[in-house]
């Protein structure tokens, strides 16, 4: 397996960017920063939008579960 990323198909290429997006996208929200989720999604192929909008949910998903603090080990 190589590691060169500009190595992958076009494709596997396409949907690594959406990735990236749809991630920006959570972490800026995650963090109160603006961004608008419709104007990136408009941004993308239309025909990985869809796709864009599963990695979208499912990063929002990852982030709900990374804004919980630890619990305080000294209240037990």
């Amino acid at each position: 397996m190589s590691y060169n990323l500009a190595e992958l198909a076009k494709e596997e290429r396409e949907k690594l960017n959406l990735d990236l997006a749809a991630a920006s996208v959570a972490f800026k929200e995650r963090y109160n920063m603006p961004v608008i989720a419709d104007k990136v999604e408009a941004e993308q192929a239309p025909y990985l939008r869809e796709y864009f909008r599963k990695r979208l949910t499912l990063f929002r998903k990852i982030s709900l579960t990374l804004n919980q603090l630890p619990s305080d080990p000294r209240k037990g």
